[in-house]
């Protein structure tokens, strides 16, 4: 279980006598100015993680290749339950390839990466963003709909050893 999520969070720039809010894009549109640098801004999430869904626990493992992020959903004992999954660097966009419901960043930076849809209206936004204390969180968002107010979800993953 690939687990994806986005809040409207707000970030604390530290280090600054006025410290300023910064806020991820959640509206904006796919980039396809990436590199290879970009993608290396994502080592912080290297390692197997846990999270949590309500009392129910889930693992997965993650790995930064020069143009690729690697996801693996894990069992308790760590071996491999589903994956991998790949998000990868063609053309200046980055992003996972599943036809209509394709996600793909639209910023990328040391401490986040912002996933919006492909295709305006398929699919949902999600945002994984490093906290100082080891941790980063997976934030889920999904926009109203005819029948469904606007929601959000946002999973901590804590580093996890198998």
């Amino acid at each position: 279980m690939f687990v994806l999520a986005v809040i409207a969070v707000s970030f604390i720039v530290a280090g600054c006598s006025n410290a300023q809010v910064v806020k991820p894009d959640t509206q904006s549109t796919p980039s396809k100015k990436f590199t290879v640098a970009d993608v290396a801004k994502l080592k912080w999430i290297d390692g197997s993680w846990r999270g949590m869904d309500g009392d129910k626990p889930f693992y997965e493992r993650y790995k930064i290749e020069e143009t690729a992020m690697v996801v693996e959903s894990l069992n308790a004992d760590g071996s491999l339950k589903e994956g991998p999954e790949r998000f990868e660097l063609k053309n200046g966009e980055f992003g996972k390839d599943e036809g209509d419901q394709r996600s793909v960043a639209s910023e990328i930076t040391n401490d986040y990466i912002q996933f919006v849809p492909a295709v305006p209206g398929k699919g949902n936004n999600f945002r994984f963003e490093r906290q100082s204390n080891g941790t980063w969180h997976a934030v889920l968002e999904w926009p109203a709909k005819v029948d469904k107010p606007a929601r959000q979800k946002t999973y901590i993953m804590e580093p996890w050893k198998p």
